[in-house]
């Protein structure tokens, strides 16, 4: 048996115990209460010598050694290499069960030994539930460690060429999933350098009062023009801004230029005579964003900051912010008693919404565009949609459908009472000068056949 130790090992652990430090007389007084554990349980006891696993074979769970000592070593016979002693507290196995590859070492009991299994099952379920990035990593250090350990086996026969570790990693890199975890992080980095270097810029969606077809607002919209990647679709960027923590700058970027475009606004309503107290900008408030300690203090500061009125400014919230439901409802309370109105987004899609509007006063409800999509094509759809917009009528709330695009539906919503409308089929979202443009002008709408 040859040490590593005796080899210039770069991946050395520190704090090896060399065979030669396990106290000779290692008292096993405490495993013999364990004599009868049966193969259901999940303490394992091993007598020195014990072989643990083998080098090859199929890996179906970890230990953690309570007492004893475990040697980790590749090869067999006179040409194996020692790897590692481990002691109580020290883990082993647990490569072969994450990624459920077949033992790139063995292991076995120095002197009598208990230890805790932990089972394949259980690792697996926590690993798919981390982020994509945590399981990228994982997989590289596996994937290094047992390239490494393929390695150091071959130091035991000198007439082996010896492999680069990193060989092997060339094709894994080529794995479809590795490339999606890369290009996720790649997007990362560049969406950092969109919010330091002002790449980002919002568009307004007009949001029309469906029975008399006038403006009475706009939603601020996102989105990011990258130097390199070009105008990059909401759908690639928002999501993984709301993972990280840089949705807390996009939003406050965000609120600063979204009420200094209300500014602008008002100046073109009073520019034409039609000043509007009333007109407002929906901002989509992120729920990280709504569940800092001073989001209050930061929206009331900005409004100030800006000189705009909080009656015209609409925070569109998810049911996400419920996942902390009383400091929701407290965060909700503070922002409509100083007059901003908060709007219920997607409603229909989670699965407490009704329970949501029993327990806190919202101002708004808007409807998920997936509904409205199907409203003149699935009756399901049509019952769903009318008894939301029957709901928000009993309890004195406007309604608000997203994702209109064509007049069937509008005409539809307009026959089952919807007061505001939002979509393609009145407007795609547009820049802040071309928004201005339409300000108190009629929208040409094609003509409405009765539902």
């Amino acid at each position: 048996m040859k040490n590593i130790t005796s080899i210039n090992c770069p991946l050395m652990v520190e704090g090896l115990v060399p065979v030669d430090a396990i106290p000779p007389e290692h008292d096993s007084s405490a495993l013999v209460a364990d004599i009868a554990v049966s193969p259901e349980c999940n303490i394992r006891l091993f007598n020195a010598g014990d072989t643990i696993f083998t080098e090859g074979s199929s890996a179906d769970r970890a230990y953690i050694i309570e007492s004893g000592y475990v040697e980790i070593f590749v090869g067999s016979g006179e040409d194996s290499l020692q790897l590692n002693v481990l002691g109580p507290g020290d883990i082993f196995g647990e490569m072969g069960i994450i990624d459920a590859s077949p033992r790139s070492a063995s292991a076995k009991a120095i002197c009598p030994c208990r230890c805790i299994v932990v089972s394949a099952a259980q690792v697996a379920e926590r690993i798919e539930s981390s982020s994509p990035m945590v399981r990228l990593f994982i997989s590289m250090s596996l994937h290094r460690n047992r390239a490494y350990n393929a390695y150091l086996k071959t130091l035991s026969t000198p007439q082996v060429s010896l492999p680069s570790p990193a060989v092997s990693e060339k094709a894994y890199a080529k794995n479809q999933q590795y490339q999606q975890i890369l290009d996720d992080i790649k997007l990362e980095s560049d969406l950092q350098n969109a919010v330091r270097n002002d790449e980002l810029f919002l568009v307004y969606q007009p949001l029309l009062d469906l029975n008399n077809q006038r403006i009475i607002g706009f939603e601020s919209l996102l989105r990011w023009q990258c130097p390199q990647r070009g105008l990059v679709a909401p759908q690639q960027f928002i999501a993984l801004a709301e993972e990280t923590s840089l949705i807390l700058p996009m939003g406050d970027w965000i609120l600063e230029h979204a009420c200094a475009d209300l500014q602008r606004f008002q100046a073109q309503l009073d520019c034409i005579g039609q000043s509007n107290t009333d007109f407002f900008i929906s901002i989509n408030i992120s729920v990280k964003q709504f569940q800092q300690p001073n989001f209050f203090d930061r929206l009331m500061a900005c409004t100030q900051r800006h000189q705009v009125n909080a009656q015209q400014i609409k925070l569109e919230v998810t049911e996400r912010i419920f996942l902390d439901e009383i400091e929701a409802i407290d965060s909700i309370s503070k922002c409509r008693a100083a007059g901003f109105e908060v709007s219920l987004d997607d409603f229909g899609t989670g699965y407490s919404s009704l329970n949501y509007l029993e327990r806190c006063e919202i101002d708004c409800l808007k409807i998920d565009r997936s509904f409205i999509q199907k409203l003149c094509s699935s009756d399901r759809a049509k019952i769903l949609v009318g008894a939301i917009i029957d709901i928000a009528r009993q309890l004195g709330l406007p309604t608000v459908a997203e994702g209109i695009e064509t007049p069937a539906q509008m005409a539809a919503l307009r026959a089952m009472g919807c007061d505001i409308g939002q979509g393609f089929l009145f407007s795609q979202p547009l820049p802040l000068t071309e928004a201005l443009g339409l300000v108190g002008q009629p929208l040409a709408i094609a003509p409405i056949n009765p539902a």
